[in-house]
């Protein structure tokens, strides 16, 4: 079960389905229309229920310094909501929230067009 404070980790090469994943989780909260958000870094939702699920892609960032430029961890001052985080494994881990639940996606493509494998952990 997602809590009112989650981090998704999504990890996985170019084309695996990082951003579809996150789009289906928009679409499963109620926001449509969701985009990548590869240029911008960060792109902000909010259902009408004012649920509010923030996307950020790390692709673009170069390194440390680009990510504290970016406002990264502003993210994580709010009392509720959902962070999906795509080229999560650019991140150091040890220096997320613990407050906050924390899930690692993993997406692998296979031989088969169109077919993906899967793996998630809670940390």
């Amino acid at each position: 079960m997602i809590s009112d404070r989650c981090l998704i980790l999504l990890n996985g090469e170019v084309g695996a389905g990082k951003t579809t994943s996150t789009r289906i989780i928009a679409q499963l909260m109620g926001m449509n229309n969701a985009q990548s958000p590869s240029f911008a870094i960060h792109l902000a939702y909010k259902n009408i229920q004012g649920k509010t699920l923030d996307h950020v892609d790390l692709y673009r960032l170069k390194d440390d310094e680009d990510l504290e430029s970016s406002g990264f961890w502003d993210l994580f001052y709010s009392e509720d909501g959902l962070v999906v985080i795509e080229w999560a494994q650019r991140l150091n881990y040890e220096y997320l929230p613990i407050h906050w639940q924390r899930i690692e996606v993993k997406i692998e493509t296979t031989e088969i067009e169109g077919q993906r494998r899967i793996k998630s952990r809670i940390l």
